[in-house]
């Protein structure tokens, strides 16, 4: 009986610590090419077609899971003689634990980028334009004053302040990309969110919102080898109140359009996230149709970190540390495709 306690205990605290944790830390994603516009709202219509979609999906610890969908792109009846303006709309969806605890965060990105230096060199800046509705059901949550330590017997139930939250607030990305060659392009950005601080205090109590602003950095590659092989390395840096996030590392793309009709490329990939996760990836391109390419990509964390030891916890729901990432996306373009050495997944250098 006492080691039930302590599980169920074990599982309170993990549940809180998730769903109040997300109140302090907005959702992340492990790869910045899978997931543009998330991490930097000047990404929002940098690509040479029409349009393009993309669709994740992150699942951690078997409860805690995250959707997001979004689309954009550029606005050529607002170009201007050496630049052009994108548009894009992003939505995320978290839904956390047993508690029903639900976040949906809606984007609008307006973006504008810049050519100089004969083209050589793009800049570029977007707005994040976000508002955000967060809700828990009061009668799933469970507390350390819900268990009865002679029995064991758990009641659920709290009473907090506030059931549900809504707010709104304002972020602003840059970028540039640099074309050392023509299909040598190094790219970096910088990304404010939340200038205002909104969403802080978290969803239960009243509490004033503290500093709750999001600062990231991107970096990303395409390094041409030979005709046939690539590297892609790429590199985010996260930083929200004490979080600090750091992934880096590389795919490895082979160009195999001219070989085989099944797909155009394929992608083999891993990164590590500083101090805590070994990622590994998979991601291939394929040609639809004459104006239609997709690029579907899937990541695995393996957690190497001490948080690995809730592995232990083998007879709760939360069993694992570990997470996934599945991504696709469709990009279309106006005129008939012309199979990209460099990959969609790094549309950008299209």
């Amino acid at each position: 009986m006492k080691q039930y306690i302590l599980n169920r205990l074990a599982v309170i605290l993990l549940t809180i610590s998730i769903g109040f944790s997300a109140f302090s830390q907005d959702v992340h994603f492990s790869q910045f090419d899978a997931a543009p516009l998330f991490f930097n709202p000047a990404q929002t219509g940098l690509f040479d077609c029409h349009q393009r979609i993309i669709a994740n999906v992150k699942g951690q610890w078997s409860t805690y899971n995250s959707f997001m969908a979004s689309y954009d792109r550029p606005l050529s009846l607002f170009s201007t003689p050496t630049g052009y303006f994108g548009a894009g709309a992003l939505v995320i969806a978290d839904y956390a634990g047993e508690t029903s605890y639900g976040n949906t965060l809606l984007k609008l990105m307006p973006a504008y980028h810049q050519n100089v230096m004969n083209s050589r060199l793009k800049l570029s800046i977007g707005l994040d334009i976000f508002m955000n509705y967060m809700s828990i059901d009061e009668t799933k949550v469970l507390l350390g004053s819900g268990i009865d330590p002679n029995t064991g017997k758990v009641t659920p139930g709290a009473d907090f302040d506030n059931s549900s939250k809504f707010y709104a607030d304002l972020g602003v990305g840059t970028n540039a990309i640099y074309h050392i060659r023509p299909d040598f392009p190094i790219s970096g950005g910088i990304t404010m969110y939340r200038l205002f601080g909104s969403g802080g205090g978290g969803i239960a109590s009243n509490e004033a919102p503290t500093n709750y602003r999001r600062f990231s950095i991107n970096a990303n590659s395409v390094i041409p080898v030979t005709e046939v092989i690539s590297f892609l390395p790429s590199l985010i840096y996260l930083n929200q109140k004490k979080y600090n996030e750091i992934n880096f590392g590389t795919y490895a793309m082979f160009s195999v359009g001219e070989r085989t009709s099944v797909v155009d490329a394929l992608y083999v990939g891993a990164w590590h996230r500083y101090g805590d996760a070994i990622i590994l990836g998979f991601a291939f391109d394929k040609t639809l149709s004459a104006k239609w390419a997709m690029n579907f990509g899937f990541s695995y964390d393996i957690t190497v970190s001490q948080f690995r030891a809730t592995n232990k916890w083998q007879n709760t729901k939360n069993v694992g540390t570990d997470s996934f990432e599945f991504s696709i996306k469709f990009i279309n373009c106006k005129i008939p495709l012309i199979v990209n050495p460099q990959g969609i997944i790094n549309d950008p250098f299209r």
